[in-house]
């Protein structure tokens, strides 16, 4: 087949006609920028040529006149499909186009068409908020968490509640609130205080940590720590919620069931500040990378600036984290409560699935030589500044020397 036999019957809008000549620009646009008393220019790039099509077309024939209204009605159309006998169908619109007769070219009408690409515009998407989401879970889980504990509390005589026991098996859960819920210390600033308000004033109590979601949602975690200092924060929580598991007591059943109350609370309420926490941790967008590295005397002069992306290993490792401190919570939930925990779980693990997809790999780096943290920054990443991420990754004990395996992100 040769390539003739190739080409296609030209036609826009199902009009057919002749094609004398086409012309396209291809290539790339810019700017040659030449400067006095400089032999080399400088060409900018201002990116791809757009594919415009500049087609000499013929209505030849008898009823020339007839095919040429035809055209002029489907190019005052202004958009359609061009078939173009060298580059195959096309979306274009029309542009500028002249039409020309001539008295000795009886039969022959001429048209210069100009066309535009013609990129449809995509239809609308919708993305979920996975944070959003993960807001809208917490504070569901509070107000369950609340409402559990008052159910919880009126089936308990505080008659029959010991103080003494009581106040023994509050012991972690009081230190938990100390670290991880503080605004509580204001109202409890003594564990006898909490432990006369569990037994006498139970909805006070609950009021309290109801009201304590307002104070939460003011954190601002992420643009004060970054996504490590975020994770290791969760990671303090986490462990906040495993240590207040209260002790199981021998005897007094009214005091067991209020410390259980109290401690499935505060477990409670310390969630809805991993999920607040994790929230605050935004989906980063692509790292722009360097043309050039910079060297390190212009380093110590001017700094690297780069935009923090998280590193996907850390997330997995946080990920697993609240799998294992959820589930023993699960465990012990009743049927509503059970489907509210389910659902910050869920809510956590998708948020955390959208920040790594926008995160990098730890990978690991080999030098045949021990060289300082410093270097290894600088070789890794081209920004000495983030030496302290190389200690901290490693476990390095002296800056100067760092071991010839080295764990990096790889960006």
């Amino acid at each position: 087949m040769s390539w003739r036999d190739r080409l296609l019957p030209a036609s826009f809008r199902g009009v057919g006609f002749w094609i004398d000549q086409a012309k396209t620009p291809v290539g790339r646009k810019g700017q040659l920028h030449e400067y006095p008393q400089r032999d080399l220019p400088f060409f900018e790039d201002l990116g791809q040529q757009a594919k415009t099509h500049d087609v000499t077309a013929l209505i030849v024939g008898p009823d020339c006149l007839e095919q040429r209204d035809k055209l002029l009605k489907a190019l005052e159309q202004g958009s359609g499909e061009l078939v173009h006998p060298w580059l195959g169908r096309l979306q274009v619109k029309v542009g500028e186009c002249d039409m020309t007769h001539t008295r000795q070219d009886g039969g022959l009408v001429t048209f210069t068409l100009k066309f535009y690409p013609d990129v449809p515009l995509p239809f609308p998407t919708v993305t979920v908020s996975t944070q959003k989401v993960l807001l809208a879970k917490a504070d569901t889980l509070l107000g369950s968490a609340v409402a559990r504990f008052e159910q919880a509390m009126t089936l308990i005589k505080a008659a029959r509640i010991g103080i003494a026991n009581l106040r023994n098996s509050l012991t972690g859960v009081y230190d938990v609130i100390k670290e991880q819920l503080k605004p509580l210390i204001d109202q409890y600033r003594q564990i006898t205080e909490l432990v006369k308000a569990v037994k006498e004033l139970p909805k006070e109590v609950a009021a309290e940590f109801k009201g304590l979601l307002g104070d939460i949602k003011e954190l601002k975690a992420f643009a004060k720590e970054g996504y490590r200092g975020v994770i290791a924060d969760v990671s303090q929580q986490l462990e906040a919620i495993r240590k207040a598991d209260a002790p199981k007591l021998t005897t007094g059943k009214d005091t067991t069931a209020a410390a259980q109350a109290m401690t499935d609370l505060v477990q409670d309420t310390v969630l809805v500040k991993v999920a607040q926490w994790v929230a605050s941790m935004p989906v980063a967008t692509a790292p722009v990378k360097l043309p050039a590295v910079p060297s390190l005397e212009h380093q110590a002069k001017l700094p690297v600036t780069r935009q923090e992306v998280p590193v996907t290993d850390d997330l997995q490792a946080l990920r697993n984290a609240l799998v294992e401190a959820i589930n023993p919570m699960l465990d012990k939930a009743s049927p509503a409560h059970y489907q509210a925990i389910s659902d910050v779980k869920d809510a956590l693990k998708a948020h955390l699935q959208a920040v790594a997809t926008s995160g990098v790999r730890q990978v690991s780096k080999s030098f045949q030589e021990s060289f300082p943290a410093v270097v290894v920054a600088y070789k890794q990443f081209a920004d000495a500044t983030r030496v302290t991420e190389v200690i901290q990754r490693n476990g390095i004990t002296h800056p100067g020397f760092s071991p010839n395996d080295v764990k990096v992100t790889g960006e």
